[in-house]
């Protein structure tokens, strides 16, 4: 007996995923403070303490941005152009380990503030916290990718 099943796909939404990227300033502002403290010469308790602000702050305006993002700058569907790629799902995908990595880098931001700051752990936590960035930026890159395929899409 042949069956048939519906499969749901997954594409963007260009318009409204740039768009939000557009218009979360603060998001995109506290990124670049984050950075900035990370290459600072401030003393290391400064930056951790710096850190423990930004970075939660960072984690709500990151929360923000992709409830957004996943609520309307991705839509699922029958879509022929990209729907039957793994690249929108994976994109997707990405916020929950993104987000969860920047949860555990502020909770280990407050157990140094509340320990107290040893040299090679606020060391760590920068290092940490850059690594976070590279992987924010790759998933950036894939999503502005994403939003350039579709906007070029003439199926």
């Amino acid at each position: 007996m042949l069956m048939q099943t519906k499969l749901k796909l997954l594409t963007v939404n260009p318009a409204f995923l740039q768009e939000i990227k557009d218009s979360n300033q603060e998001l995109w502002d506290t990124l670049h403070a984050v950075r900035q403290l990370c290459d600072s010469d401030q003393s290391r308790a400064d930056v951790a303490r710096g850190l423990v602000r930004l970075l939660n702050e960072l984690r709500d305006h990151l929360s923000l941005q992709f409830a957004l993002e996943e609520s309307y700058g991705y839509l699922e569907g029958r879509f022929r152009w990209i729907a039957g790629s793994v690249i929108p799902q994976l994109a997707r995908s990405q916020h929950c380990r993104l987000f969860l990595q920047l949860a555990d880098l502020c909770e280990l931001a407050e157990e140094l503030q509340y320990r107290g700051f040893s040299l090679n752990e606020v060391a760590g936590l920068v290092e940490q916290v850059e690594l976070f960035d590279q992987s924010l930026q790759q998933h950036e890159r894939l999503e502005n990718d994403l939003i350039e395929i579709s906007f070029y899409d003439v199926r």
